[in-house]
């Protein structure tokens, strides 16, 4: 009998589907499930299959029907379905079952005995079924709230970490200055705050590109890290700057010095790329955490210390004290003012004289450019050409410049004066513009100025990498026949056999190495096997400030070919030279 149950209903699986479907829809609560109704059809099917087979030799359920059923239970966990329509779906397939083992014991003439059995294998499978696909709803939820638990934690982490550094960031590092200053005040805990500055970042950003720019800056925090104390906080704040909070300080100045000496000294040694070596120094400012200090405060009073060191040279660290808050009021007025620097017509460019050492007479012009301010009188190019380059408006700039000098020279030489070429600085920011070569031949073209009067001069702590965009426009500018010289030689990191594969056409030497030539107890030997290299490479040298008869008699001896400096000539107005004769005689 309980094999003919079996069968009975296992030949109305149709209909007990259609009819749970039917009675599911009068329970379930508003809402469109329309899309559901097919699935619950087949989940229906399934379970009667199994169920059926159940009655009728009381074998357990297939696996296709526990898989089923485990599907269920994950939809659930999911919020396809919520686990109570999931009750609810199974309670109306458990009624329309038992419906037709009723009438089917009926027809068949089951006793009570065999009908009681019936049901209780039905509701035994019922049983069976639900703690399945609660069992699966449950397994699934616990996968979903470690999910949920692990992307929280790493929503917290980004939120409060630099995503290319993995250190943390400027929220982080504010919450934990704050907790600083309260130390500060309830318990006299001593901490001091050094904001640290990547010198010459940019224009290795520029130049070699924002890869090499980030392996950098990577290398710096990887350094950072692994040199401060347990309990040092190191933040990057974004760019090209970091701040280290450390707290618990005896002797707060002397100890955060020493801090601020070691990161000096390990900043300056190379950092490995793809295809070279990155140099670069630190400039660090340096505040100390009083009680009741506002963090961000603490945080401007570190940064105005930096910017004071890297005007006192970079690659060293400053204290920081009131005055630099001036000072950074009239950085700001400075960096508003050079926005409209040009369109005022506030810039103009004093020249001095380069001689060639052979003969005395003057072969170029170095194009100077100078700032008269409305009310702040004369601005020094060391104060606002390294703002001009933070600022992206040393391209501007630099445009205007090298089109002034270019008419200028095209004038002089118009007068008589042919022989005397002209030299304009170049920033790494303009070399890292591809179309800068087109710029300069736009210039050129428009002055009439031959491409040979012109030499353009790139610093050497400029980083140029193969491949990069500022040595393909390095190769550009070659290629119209203007000259490049490398400024500022020997306070770099460049090798004169790296330099050789350069287009470059000479080298001027750094006023360092010249200064006191001459003078008791100074060696010239190094000038002069500069010159002696740089001759072999086929370069010339220019030595750059001399000031004294004795320097300029020693860069003679070392057959240096050209020089410039005060004793030479210092820089003015091309009208000034000429009226005063600095030009020498006209040809």
């Amino acid at each position: 009998m309980l094999e003919a149950l079996g069968r009975a209903i296992l030949d109305r699986e149709e209909e007990i589907g259609q009819q749970a479907v039917a009675l599911w829809s009068r329970r379930r609560v508003a809402g469109d499930f329309s899309s559901m109704e097919e699935e619950v059809r087949s989940v229906c099917r399934t379970s009667t299959m199994s169920v059926a087979q159940f009655i009728a030799n009381g074998e357990a359920p297939s696996e296709e029907s526990r898989r089923r059923l485990s599907d269920v239970g994950r939809a659930a966990a999911n919020a396809t379905v919520e686990f109570g329509e999931v009750t609810k779906i199974h309670l109306t397939w458990r009624d329309s079952v038992l419906a037709v083992v009723r009438e089917e014991s009926r027809r068949l003439g089951a006793d009570t005995e065999t009908y009681d059995e019936v049901r209780y294998r039905v509701h035994s499978h019922f049983d069976w079924s639900l703690h399945i696909m609660a069992e699966r709803f449950d397994s699934r939820r616990k996968e979903l709230q470690a999910q949920l638990a692990e992307e929280q934690a790493r929503l917290a982490h980004q939120a409060l970490h630099d995503p290319l550094t993995g250190l943390p960031n400027r929220v982080f590092f504010l919450e934990r200055l704050s907790q600083a200053v309260d130390a500060a005040t309830r318990r006299s805990i001593r901490s001091a705050v050094l904001f640290v500055d990547i010198d010459r970042f940019k224009a290795i950003n520029d130049v070699a590109g924002h890869a090499v720019g980030d392996q950098l800056i990577v290398g710096v925090a990887g350094r950072l890290r692994d040199m401060l104390r347990p309990g040092d906080t190191v933040a990057r704040l974004g760019g090209d700057e970091f701040v280290i909070l450390c707290e618990n300080l005896l002797d707060a100045q002397s100890e955060a010095i020493g801090i601020a000496e070691r990161i000096c000294t390990v900043m300056v040694k190379p950092f490995s790329s793809a295809h070279t070596e990155l140099f670069t120094s630190a400039s660090i400012g340096i505040a100390f955490v009083k009680p009741g200090d506002d963090p961000h405060v603490l945080v401007a009073r570190a940064d105005s210390a930096m910017y004071m060191a890297k005007q006192h040279g970079r690659s060293r660290y400053e204290l920081y004290h009131p005055a630099y808050d001036e000072r950074t009021t009239r950085r700001a007025e400075l960096i508003n003012g050079l926005h409209q620097v040009i369109e005022r017509q506030e810039l103009c460019l004093h020249y001095q004289p380069v001689k060639a050492l052979s003969s005395g007479q003057v072969v170029a012009m170095e194009a100077l450019c100078r700032w008269q301010h409305p009310t702040l009188g004369t601005i020094a190019p060391t104060e606002f050409i390294p703002l001009a380059e933070e600022t992206g408006l040393i391209v501007d700039i630099g445009r205007w410049v090298l089109a002034e000098a270019c008419a200028q020279c095209r004038q002089w030489r118009a007068e008589g004066f042919g022989a005397i070429d002209v030299s304009v600085n170049v920033s790494g920011r303009q070399l890292a513009e591809p179309d800068f070569a087109k710029d300069v031949e736009r210039v050129l073209k428009a002055t009439g100025l031959p491409p040979s009067a012109l030499t353009m001069e790139v610093t050497e702590s400029v980083l140029v990498t193969d491949g990069s965009t500022a040595h393909a426009v390095m190769n550009d500018l070659q290629a119209l026949g203007i000259r490049i010289a490398i400024d500022d030689f020997g306070i770099g990191y460049s090798s004169l056999s790296y330099l050789a594969k350069l287009p470059v056409h000479s080298l001027k030497v750094d006023r360092s190495f010249i200064a006191g030539l001459g003078s008791p107890g100074q060696d010239a030997s190094i000038v002069t096997a500069m010159v002696e290299l740089a001759h072999k490479l086929g370069l010339a040298v220019v030595a750059e400030g001399v000031e004294t008869e004795a320097e300029l008699a020693e860069l003679r001896k070392a057959h240096c070919d050209e020089a410039q400096g005060f004793l030479l000539g210092r820089p003015a107005p091309f009208g000034n030279l000429r009226q005063a004769g600095a030009l020498g005689p006209r040809s």
